[in-house]
Formats: structure tokens, C-alpha cells, sequence
């Protein structure tokens, strides 16, 4: 009787030291991070967010190794996870970003939606009716109450663009707005800018600030690709598992009509062409595109700015170039082999407008030499370093501050901060699935916490 109890209170205490591993850290260490100001989370390309339903099943920001959402706020930390188009474009996506955190109507802009053929509307965030949306901020946000940004993957790309509209608003929809006085609405506030001050920090996690060579170096790949998720996109678009997973494409007809009969919605859904709108993450992630969408993006006065990158290729001094590990992903390994063996000079041109209004737009060709090599199985790390176009005196390589081992006291506003390299794959990042454990996943992001809730001081 008494070895069955010892033998009963070992196991018990075996079991407490398990979870005490497994379990968030929150469990033990309640506001241990603490937060100055809430956190918005933007996912990257075929993401979702806490819209989506898919999300209370595996939740994007934490995947096999659980919702990073509940963990980070046990850890005092305020964090919101955002729903934005997962094949749309860094703008359309930057406009839904805004509808979500002030809870209006996404409105794309008239400029825009006229440019690229496709209606000027979006979701309601409103709250106000059966097909609305609560916003996603239930507090206030202004200068007085900024928040911090963090984008994985095409994310990245997306909080860089939307920042940099809070600030300097749209020149384009400025002009749109005093030619057309007559529209039904006004102009977006969204585009008004000003509100550069209404962002405290923006941290970019394996994001492809310059593009990718992913596009180019398997394009047959992606093509395909990318017709099978856009059909998909247009089915699940009219299903009842659209609120499951939401492409968010209603601005492209892409929903469903109550008042049609199924033949009737997919006739209409089928024929609409939005690969060939030319304004969707795929053409966005190219480095022509992403060249050309930099020269308009500037760093902010009043913000912090954050990059971490991952790297799961090493170099073959036999082949005399890199490949990527066992450590990768395995699905990643095939395409990463590729961008490693991948050189040449871009086009130095994209596609722009729709219809009648397209036309080609050239950017200076970008070399792609062994420079380009290693990534993390999407993304360059030359990309996911910091975007090209920033003077370099204002890029720092940030390598004796690991994640959360050094506190960011003496951070400066408008300074682009690279953090040391990450032995991390692109899905990785963001728990991965099953090649991430949890307490380095939670390590990671407490790390990235701190260093946002400390920078300034």
C-alpha cells in the first residue's frame, strides 16, 4: 500500500513537471513581459487570423505549438490576431487592416478600385448588422494610444505599406477625391495620413521586403498554384465554409448572393478574372513589384522598427553553393534548393491596372547573385533583412542583442534594428508544423515581446 503511494505521488509529480514544461509560462509567470501598448499580429500569404474559424482549431500565430494569442497575453502582453486577404494585395490588405482596427467599412479607395477594376467596398467592421464584424481593438487607438505592429511573411510587407499610408495618407486618393467631388463618399480618413504617431513599433518576421526569388525560381510551381488556391477561393467564397477560412475577395464579386441560385452564384463567381487584375500577393512578392512598391515606403519618425530572418540552408563547398538543411521543413526543401540555385537579373518590369488600363511598369533590374542563395525556404535572407532601399545609415545589424537578452532601452525611432540570424524556417516561425517545439517557439516571441514593450526606454 505504501510503495503504491509513493509510486502514485511520483507519477503526480512527474505529470506537474511535464506541464510545467508543456503549459504556457504564463501558468507560472503571470505579467512577467508586461505591455506598454496593445499588439496587432498580421499573418502572411494564405494566412487567417481570429475572424476566421479555422483559427480557434489551429490558431496561424502559434500552429502545432499553440495560440501564441493566449500565451503572449498571459504574459500581460495585449495581442490581437488580424483576418486580411490571404491572396490579396500588401494595399488591399493595408485598407482591411484599418477597417479592423477602427471598425468601419474596408474601403479600398475610388483611385484604387478604379484602377484596377474592382469595386471600392469591403467587409463591415461596424458591428452594426447580421453580416458585420466587431472591431478588432476594443479600445482606443490614436496618437495617444499607439500600437505595435508584427507581421509574418507577406504581413511583413503589408504593416510596412499601411504604416507608411497612416503617415503620409494617398496622394492618388487625394486627387481622386478633389476630381470626383460628387462620389457618394467622402474620402477615407485612412488616406488623409497624419497618423504616423498612431504606431509605436513594427516588427517584420521573416518577411520579404525586397520580394522573393520563390516567384522566379519556381514559376511553374507557383502558377499552378496559384490558379488552384484562386479557384478554391472562388468556391469556398460562395460556400458555407466561408467563415471557416476567408479569402476576403467580395471586392472581385467574390461572394455569395442570397438572392441567386448556386448555378447562378458560380457562373458569376467563375468568371471573375482576379489573377488578372495584377493586384494580388502574387504579383506583389516578385522583386520588380516589391522594388517598386519600396520607393513609395518610408520609415516614420515616431516608430521603432524591428526585422528578424530566418536561415535553414547551408553552404556545399563541393557544389560551390548553398542547399538547404535536413532542419528544413521537408515540404520547403525542394523549392529552397531552387532559390539556391537560382541566378540571373529580374525583368525589371510589372504588370499594372486592369483591363483597358494596363500597362507594363519598369523598375531598375535587380541582380540576383549568391548573395540571394540562403533563405529559409520562402524567403531570401537578404529580403528578410531589412528593404533595400533604406539609406544604410540607418540600418543597423543588431547582433549582440539576442531576442529578449538585451533590453532595447536605447532603441531610436526611424533606425531599421536587424536581429541576429534565426537557425528558423519561414513556417517555422510562426510554430511551424511539428518541426518547432513549444518552449523555443514561446522563448522566441518573448524574446520579440520584450524587445518591443522595452525599446525607448
Amino acid at each position: 500500500m505504501k510503495k503504491s503511494k509513493k509510486l502514485l505521488a511520483l507519477l503526480l509529480a512527474v505529470l506537474l513537471a511535464v506541464s510545467a514544461l508543456a503549459l504556457p509560462v504564463s501558468a507560472a509567470g503571470a505579467g512577467s513581459i508586461g505591455t506598454r501598448y496593445p499588439t496587432v499580429f498580421v499573418h502572411g500569404l494564405m494566412g487567417w487570423g481570429s475572424y476566421d474559424r479555422i483559427n480557434d482549431i489551429v490558431p496561424y500565430w502559434g500552429m502545432t505549438t499553440g495560440d501564441l494569442m493566449t500565451y503572449l497575453q498571459g504574459q500581460g502582453c495585449e495581442c490581437y490576431s488580424a483576418s486580411v486577404g490571404p491572396l490579396s494585395s500588401a494595399w488591399d490588405r493595408a485598407c482591411e487592416l484599418y477597417a479592423q482596427l477602427k471598425g468601419t467599412v474596408v474601403d479600398y479607395g475610388a483611385a484604387h478600385a478604379a484602377k484596377y477594376g474592382h469595386s471600392r467596398w469591403g467587409q463591415d467592421f461596424t458591428g452594426a448588422g447580421s453580416n458585420s464584424f466587431t472591431k478588432l481593438l476594443p479600445g482606443v487607438w490614436d496618437a495617444k494610444h499607439p500600437i505595435n505592429l508584427v507581421g509574418h511573411s507577406f504581413g511583413g510587407a503589408t504593416i510596412r505599406l499601411f504604416a507608411d499610408i497612416l503617415a503620409d495618407g494617398s496622394a492618388e486618393e487625394q486627387a481622386y477625391s478633389r476630381a470626383h467631388p460628387d462620389a457618394a463618399r467622402p474620402l477615407s480618413d485612412f488616406f488623409t495620413g497624419g497618423k504616423g504617431d498612431w504606431v509605436h513599433s513594427l516588427t517584420t518576421v521573416a518577411a520579404p521586403s525586397n520580394g522573393t526569388t520563390f516567384i522566379e525560381a519556381n514559376s511553374d510551381a507557383t502558377a499552378a498554384a496559384a490558379v488552384l488556391v484562386t479557384a478554391m477561393a472562388k468556391t469556398l467564397g460562395i460556400s458555407d465554409l466561408k467563415g471557416v477560412y476567408d479569402f476576403r475577395l467580395e471586392q472581385f464579386g467574390i461572394y455569395a448572393d442570397p438572392d441567386e441560385t448556386i448555378c447562378q452564384a458560380l457562373t458569376r463567381v467563375l468568371s471573375s478574372g482576379f489573377l488578372l487584375h495584377n493586384d494580388n500577393a502574387f504579383e506583389d512578392l516578385t522583386i520588380d513589384r516589391a522594388t517598386d512598391l519600396n520607393k513609395g515606403i518610408e520609415m516614420q519618425g515616431a516608430i521603432y522598427y524591428f526585422s528578424y530572418y530566418g536561415n535553414r540552408t547551408c553552404y556545399n563547398s563541393t557544389t560551390k553553393s548553398y542547399q538547404p538543411t535536413l532542419r528544413m521543413w521537408l515540404p520547403f526543401q525542394p523549392f529552397s534548393l531552387k532559390m539556391c540555385r537560382y541566378s540571373g537579373t529580374t525583368a525589371g518590369w510589372y504588370f499594372d491596372g486592369y483591363g483597358a488600363g494596363l500597362k507594363t511598369v519598369r523598375v531598375a533590374p535587380t541582380k540576383v547573385n549568391k548573395t540571394w542563395q540562403p533563405n529559409d525556404g520562402m524567403v531570401n535572407v537578404v529580403s528578410g533583412q531589412w528593404p533595400f532601399h533604406y539609406d544604410r545609415r540607418g540600418v543597423r545589424h543588431d547582433d549582440n542583442h539576442a531576442p529578449g537578452t538585451v533590453g532595447m532601452t536605447g532603441a531610436k525611432t526611424a533606425v531599421w534594428y536587424v536581429m541576429p540570424e534565426q537557425s528558423v524556417d519561414h513556417i517555422g516561425f510562426v510554430g511551424s508544423f511539428f518541426n518547432e517545439d513549444i518552449l523555443s517557439t514561446h522563448a522566441f516571441y518573448r524574446g520579440l515581446m520584450s524587445n518591443i514593450v522595452n525599446c525607448g526606454g
